[in-house]
């Protein structure tokens, strides 16, 4: 999503700010940000992520191309199974900060 781009401010400026909302609007998901709490524990495969947050395969998966598009998450494929974990850059780095959850909040996978 772009905006008008204003003669006063550098388009760097802008563009940096266009940037930084858009990867807010990716964290803004509760979702994601319970996503963020399990693949800082370790890596896991769509369905123990959709277990842990409580939502359908598909809605994972959207989560995930979403995150993984913003270099969040990659994966790694093993015969079947498709494992996710966070991306090991800059701003996964900043974004630990999301995965301080509260000591009270589990969020447990429980086995089929």
């Amino acid at each position: 999503m772009e905006f008008a781009m204003t003669p006063d401010i550098p388009r760097e400026v802008q563009l940096l700010a266009e940037f930084q909302a858009t990867f807010c609007r990716v964290l803004g998901n509760p979702q994601r940000i319970m996503i963020l709490w399990l693949l800082a524990e370790k890596e896991r495969t769509v369905s123990e992520i959709a277990l842990g947050i409580g939502t359908s395969l598909q809605n994972t998966s959207q989560h995930l191309r979403i995150m993984g598009f913003n270099n969040l998450v990659e994966f790694r494929r093993e015969h079947h199974n498709i494992y996710y974990h966070l991306a090991e850059n800059d701003l996964t780095k900043k974004c630990l900060v999301f995965t301080n959850r509260p000591k009270d909040i589990h969020l447990e996978i429980s086995p089929i």
